[in-house]
């Protein structure tokens, strides 16, 4: 009869398990789609829809990565402490999961949709303001979030399985942030950016929301629940935990090489393939591929384990780079949408198989903190993989920002900026208005005055002041087509530096074409002015970028922990055997203790 108890309790526990792990991992979707946003999307943002100056861009890119990184490492253990202290009727995490979801949602709304009132260090200050709450309030959301994976459950089957789920989940998210948003911008950045951080704020804060509703944390043991948690403590806790410190510099370095590709992806892209929505179909790859690879990776590391399809990760991932970097400078070996996207399966597939392999590995560091110390600490422990995560995003802004300056491809981008910005002001306009700015703009496009001269003249022109025009990239504005909207499509009426005074009719509605089609002719201003202009010497900064630093990094990530890192599936084995003696034992003195 208890025999048949305990069946039915193990069941519901299991059945329990298999619900939380469906719930949890499946909105990380919307999490992920956040993420994107930010960490990939927001230097696109800045550098292809805002006209800043060198010294404006440089100065927001490494705000956002040192000032934030400081922050970081203040706000990132401080959360860890106060999630483990936390003792609420909704539980250790769900509380903080759901704060975190609904300030991030809003602070994101409002960093993409207040765009025309901020300018120049205007837009600098704000920019950065928002980012240091965007930060914030997404640390309280991450590290609940990624703490409670490991309180889903110690048994090796299902914390992998769980492991599993949430980053296959992940990494769809990321494949719709990245498919969805690099397909919407090109040639309508800032009307893009406005409605997709809208849509991608909502999902994450309504399947947040859904989650923490309906998932079930376990019963904490009364002596956690008991514990407060010191900040002494805490520091104790990582400091004595040397497997975890090393997966945190390994982690370190694969973020770092792993990102680099993504960061510059767009610059790349643009440079060598053309300026369009095209990049989907490379975005769409990498997400097949990274799901697949995700799917198959626990049949391929139970033949192999951990540990030896690492090190095979890594040569995938790094042929795939070594491809990247040779295509293009031949005939023969073309640079195009299909060769770029048969090395990016490799890379994809290689990276994605070593980060599902890292990830479980630092979460088997709770397990190792209960063995060495007798301290499950999840909070504590989990709070280094965003720690680490977001120092890797500082290290490749730092990267990022000083490979856009000195190949001159972001002075170079700002032509596509310039663009972009004036087709945000000019779509809005009234036609009183469009004919006023077009009248202003011809007045300057043939003005024989030094690039200075020119510049300081649009910002004292009544019209085209606050317009973020300068002076160098006037002439791009002149290439930009004007289209007469209509029942049957639009319809071209004329470039505007063949614009005539008073050439727009009132009752009609005009806009501003950077790419399509003119007069039958495929017509991109972008690329006439970005991608027809860029130098060998640009290339082959980006070329590097991409490829040659994100191998080094890889392989920094493989050594450390191939060398330093113990808890491989043996080792698991054995901790848990460990942690079950002694908790038979503790229950056993509990029980004899009651009946004295």
């Amino acid at each position: 009869m208890a025999e048949k108890v305990l069946k039915r309790e193990i069941s519901a526990e299991d059945r329990q398990f298999n619900r939380n792990k469906w719930l949890f991992s499946v909105s990380g979707i919307g999490r992920d789609m956040s993420y994107q946003l930010i960490a990939s999307f927001l230097l696109t943002y800045i550098q292809f829809g805002m006209t800043l100056t060198i010294a404006q861009f440089t100065t927001i890119s490494l705000l956002i990565g040192i000032a934030g990184r400081i922050w970081d490492a203040i706000n990132d253990p401080m959360m860890g402490a106060i999630i483990e202290g936390t003792h609420m009727k909704y539980g250790k995490f769900r509380p903080w999961i759901l704060i975190g979801a609904l300030l991030t949602g809003t602070i994101i709304i409002l960093m993409f949709n207040i765009q025309t009132v901020f300018t120049g260090w205007g837009f600098v200050v704000y920019m950065v303001v928002m980012y240091l709450l965007w930060e914030s309030a997404f640390t309280m959301n991450d590290i609940g979030y990624w703490s409670m994976l490991a309180s889903l459950s110690s048994k090796k089957e299902q914390r992998n399985s769980a492991t599993m789920l949430t980053v296959v989940f992940a990494g769809v998210g990321a494949f719709i942030g990245q498919g969805g948003i690099s397909f919407l911008y090109p040639g309508n950045v800032l009307a893009a950016f406005r409605w997709i951080s809208i849509g991608i704020a909502v999902i994450f804060m309504t399947m947040q929301v859904v989650m923490v509703v309906f998932i079930r944390e376990r019963p904490r043991a009364q002596l956690e629940v008991n514990e407060k948690v010191s900040f002494r403590q805490m520091w104790d806790t990582i400091k004595k935990n040397d497997q975890i410190l090393w997966m945190t510099l390994s982690m370190l370095f694969y973020n770092v090489g792993s990102s680099l590709l993504v960061g510059l992806a767009y610059n790349l892209y643009y440079l060598e393939i053309g300026y369009d929505g095209n990049a989907i179909v490379f975005i769409a790859i990498f997400g097949v591929f990274n799901i697949l690879a995700q799917v198959f990776y626990p049949m391929i590391v139970k033949k192999l384990g951990r540990k030896k399809l690492q090190i095979i990760s890594i040569i995938i991932a790094c042929a795939g780079y070594l491809g990247i970097a040779l295509l293009g400078w031949v005939d023969w070996f073309p640079f195009e949408l299909w060769s770029l996207s048969i090395f990016g399966v490799l890379v994809f597939v290689g990276q994605a198989w070593f980060y599902m392999a890292s990830i479980i590995n630092m979460t088997n560091c709770v397990e190792y903190n209960e063995y060495k110390r007798g301290e499950r600490n999840e909070a504590v422990v989990s709070t280094l993989r965003p720690l680490m995560a977001k120092f890797a995003d500082a290290l490749k802004y730092g990267i990022v920002t000083l490979v856009l300056i000195v190949s001159a491809v972001y002075g170079l981008s700002q032509n596509i900026s310039t663009v972009e910005a004036q087709k945000g002001y000019f779509d809005r306009m009234t036609v009183a208005e469009q004919n006023e700015y077009l009248e202003a703009v011809n007045a300057y496009l043939d003005l024989d005055v030094t690039v200075d001269h020119l510049s300081d003249l649009l910002t004292k022109d009544e019209v085209l002041r606050g317009r973020q025009i300068s002076g160098e990239y006037l002439e791009a504005i002149g290439d930009v087509a004007i289209m007469e909207k209509t029942d049957n499509g639009n319809v071209f009426v004329a470039f505007v530096k063949d614009y005539k005074s008073g050439g727009l009719v009132e009752g009609k509605t005009y806009i501003f074409l950077l790419s399509g089609e003119v007069n039958g002719e495929a017509f991109n201003v972008a690329n006439v002015h970005f991608k027809a202009q860029s130098t060998t010497s640009m290339r082959l900064w980006l070329r590097a970028a991409v490829t040659v630093v994100p191998m080094l990094f890889l392989f920094a990530a493989l050594m450390v922990q191939n060398k330093k890192f113990v808890i491989d599936e043996d080792y698991y084995d054995m901790m848990m055997n460990e942690i079950g003696k002694r908790k038979g034992v503790d229950a056993a003195k509990a029980t004899a203790k009651a009946s004295e």
